[in-house]
């Protein structure tokens, strides 16, 4: 059984957003791809700009499958988070725009996922015709299958723009809402689909209806900060379940330490978490602090829900 580690302590018109954010991303090669002398297949990008029209912040996190079926699934994730960029820039006036969460919900849902699948594939279909698959690639497709399937990926999205939190995710993986007095929640409903093994993604035919979504409003939602991370975290830590912990632990750090001291030390957690005493796993992490909900006086000191990196358990 793999060891599994802690971190260390080491139609209406857009709504303003008087928020002010930032953000934080680390990824780290598991040590079972190192070993195995595979590339990382877990990605995360930031983009936008909340001074552009729209006022769009954004992070996203691929996770590419690691089964030989899914031998190009590395460049797949790296697709999977270029074109969700895309799609939430082109998209941003719209979601800024939206007067209540079901007309978010409805712009995530109808246009900026579509978009997404859609810009997707038209990627990894060039690549094929760039770099057609050989023998070996083709003999782990199934009769009729796509060559997509190589390619295959889950993805994680989080986009602020005008006063709305969009949510998206299809695939295993975390996405983790915390407030301002550090409780933890997940607002992006479940998969009863998702056993451990098994997970959806990007190159399945029915890719649209696989995505789960959840709209907050931010000015009615208290939300100090997003995590997003790719199972490779949530497999390595010790406390199950982890979110309400490793939550409330960040915006502790946050507010005690200061955003660049986690800015600094989140290399290291993700690496911790990769390591042969984590998960083994690749691991991606993305987080969004908003500046606001840290600024204010820190609470009574507690003790901390997450440990040194060395201190691990079968």
């Amino acid at each position: 059984m793999l060891r599994r580690t802690r971190l260390s302590d080491s139609g209406a018109p857009p709504r303003a957003l008087p928020l002010r954010w930032q953000t934080l991303t680390a990824t780290a090669r598991g040590a079972a791809h190192e070993a195995a002398g595979r590339p990382i297949q877990d990605v995360v990008a930031c983009f936008g700009d909340p001074g552009h029209p729209g006022g769009l912040l954004a992070l996203a996190v691929a996770d590419g499958h690691g089964h030989p079926r899914h031998g190009r699934s590395a460049t797949g994730a790296q697709f999977a988070v270029r074109v969700a960029g895309s799609a939430l820039i082109e998209r941003s006036a719209d979601l800024a725009a939206g007067g209540a969460t079901g007309e978010v919900e409805h712009v995530l849902g109808g246009a900026v996922i579509p978009a997404i699948i859609a810009a997707w594939r038209f990627a990894v279909e060039d690549d094929l015709l760039e770099h057609p698959l050989d023998q070996d690639e083709r003999g782990w497709l199934r009769p009729g299958e796509s060559g997509s399937v190589a390619y295959g990926t889950t993805l994680l999205l989080a986009a602020v723009v005008g006063s709305w939190l969009g949510l998206c995710q299809i695939g295993d993986g975390d996405i983790v809402v915390v407030d301002g007095q550090g409780r933890a929640s997940t607002p992006v409903p479940g998969d009863e689909r998702l056993d451990g093994r098994r997970t959806t993604s990007l190159c399945q035919p029915d890719a649209v209806r696989s995505f789960r979504c959840a709209v907050l409003d931010l000015a009615r939602e208290d939300v100090a900060a997003v995590l997003l991370a790719t199972d490779g975290f949530g497999n390595a830590l010790v406390t199950d379940p982890w979110q309400q912990p490793v939550g409330s632990d960040l915006v502790r750090f946050a507010r005690d330490q200061g955003i660049g001291w986690v800015r600094a030390q989140l290399p290291a957690w993700a690496a911790a978490c990769a390591s042969a005493a984590g998960s083994g796993d690749d691991t991606a992490v993305a987080l969004l602090l908003r500046d606001e909900a840290l600024e204010v006086a820190p609470s009574p000191p507690r003790p901390l829900g997450i440990h040194r990196p060395g201190a691990a358990r079968e």
